[in-house]
């Protein structure tokens, strides 16, 4: 059982990199808001050619493609992956069924228009089809696909902390749609890595390996998984780490929004035996990354086991000269090497998550549980020490941090979650007031556009 508790912790980190810096308002902290709307939300569009489709931001009197992308599950709920080994498709492919996900950053949005002002194409807004216009746009029939006249969708985003509403609009065309320039993310299979605003991260065996500012230096020893327990009654005690862990790359999809790489894992148990396969995916966007873990157990983890601890640990190369922010603690700890009492201390806190603070970037990561999971302890680890653990690539961790979960006496058989989501920070916004407004999700509605052509 502590086979499924590795698999999960494995893919339980995720890493981005920002600035550490003043507080800012509640929009400001919405920079790495990603919308994400079902395809059943937008039933009018049901049956349409995605390449149809056109996402708008507005203003009083013109509107722009914003980045946008549709991603599509298959039959079972599969995610699409279009690209690498093992390549899936939809059935129907490239048209959006109710199962789809539509996805677009909430800072493109703008305003509330008429749904006038959308029937015209956007080359030829801003008052360039009246007198003195292009023959191209006075000749330019509306675009817009529908029998009744404009087909679309209006989707208001409310921020409850600040009260303010801003709109994008689906909108159907005859033909293909006009796309934004804008790509965000994007996967390199070659490296096995993938780059978004400010940070790329790097996959070896199935696990990150690698994380940069950029292309630049890796900053990023190993991840480190450690689960062990005792079995037979405490008759044998074992132990699991990463370097058991076996990985099956699936392939990937990639689009403005976000990257979305699949693979399937098992750990090696010994004896000529391994564990259940586990997929997982992990999502990379533009300013975050998210590793949702799922495990399904079919039997109390305590029924053979006990003691049963995992470790996930990030063991970096050398943070000297960083500090660290955790939410339990007023002030940064300086990052030099030297365990103090108070940094000793904060692995009985229950901290959700710690951020890094260098001179020009952090590192910001969380890590959530499943109610199913609420009552296993969950604690932060950290330490800095030249006390090497093989298989490192650098000795010693400068600094080690993560989380350990145990006390899994509580937990029952059946369907579990993990969730690690780290964000990238730009400089004008500070990470505890980052943390607060993920609280407090933007309020999204959809209602369907027609108007005469």
């Amino acid at each position: 059982m502590s086979s499924n508790f590795c698999i999960a912790a494995a893919s339980g980190l995720a890493f981005a990199l920002g600035f550490c810096a003043p507080a800012a308002a509640a929009t400001a902290a919405r920079f790495a808001d990603v919308v994400r709307l079902e395809g059943g939300q937008l039933s009018m569009f049901d049956g349409t050619a995605i390449d149809h489709l056109a996402l708008l931001a507005c203003t009083v009197t013109a509107c722009q493609p914003i980045p946008f992308q549709i991603d599509e599950r298959d039959a079972s709920g599969r995610w699409v992956l279009d690209q690498g080994p093992m390549p899936t498709t939809d059935d129907p492919p490239g048209v959006l069924d109710a199962n789809d996900l539509l996805l677009f950053m909430a800072d493109d949005a703008g305003d509330r228009v008429a749904p006038g002002v959308l029937s015209i194409p956007p080359a030829c807004q801003g008052g360039n089809k009246g007198k003195g216009a292009s023959a191209a746009c006075v000749n330019h029939p509306t675009p817009l696909a529908g029998k009744e006249g404009l087909v679309g969708a209006e989707i208001a985003l409310y921020d409850p902390l600040d009260r303010t509403t801003r709109w994008v609009y689906v909108v159907a065309f005859a033909d293909h749609a006009p796309r934004a320039a804008a790509q965000d993310v994007e996967y390199d299979p070659l490296t096995d890595r993938v780059h978004g605003r400010r940070v790329s991260l790097g996959f070896t065996d199935g696990v990150p390996g690698y994380l940069a500012v950029g292309d630049g230096a890796n900053l990023l020893d190993r991840l480190k998984v450690r689960a062990s327990a005792t079995f037979l009654f405490g008759l044998i005690h074992f132990t699991r780490s990463e370097a058991d862990l076996r990985t099956e790359f699936m392939g990937w999809h990639a689009g403005p929004i976000r990257v979305v790489r699949g693979q399937r894992q098992w750990v090696r148990l010994g004896w000529g035996i391994h564990s259940p396969t586990f997929g997982s995916y992990t999502y990379f966007y533009r300013d975050f990354a998210e590793l949702p873990v799922g495990l399904y157990l079919n039997f109390k983890p305590t029924y053979f086991f006990s003691d049963i601890l995992v470790q996930v640990i990030l063991d970096f190369r050398d943070l000297r000269g960083w500090s660290l922010l955790v939410p339990s603690v007023p002030d940064p700890l300086p990052i030099d090497g030297n365990m103090t009492a108070q940094k000793s201390a904060l692995e009985s806190s229950a901290d959700q998550w710690f951020a890094l603070c260098g001179p020009q970037i952090s590192l910001v990561q969380s890590m959530d549980v499943s109610a199913s999971l609420a009552t296993v302890r969950h604690r932060l680890l950290y330490r800095e020490t030249v006390r090497p653990e093989p298989p490192e690539a650098v000795p010693g961790e400068e600094p080690g941090i993560g989380f350990q979960l145990d006390q899994w006496e509580r937990v029952g058989a059946g369907a579990h979650q993990l969730e690690s989501v780290s964000y990238a920070l730009p400089s004008a916004v500070d990470v505890r007031e980052f943390m607060r407004v993920r609280r407090a999700p933007l309020a999204v509605a959809v209602r369907p556009v027609v108007s005469d052509r």
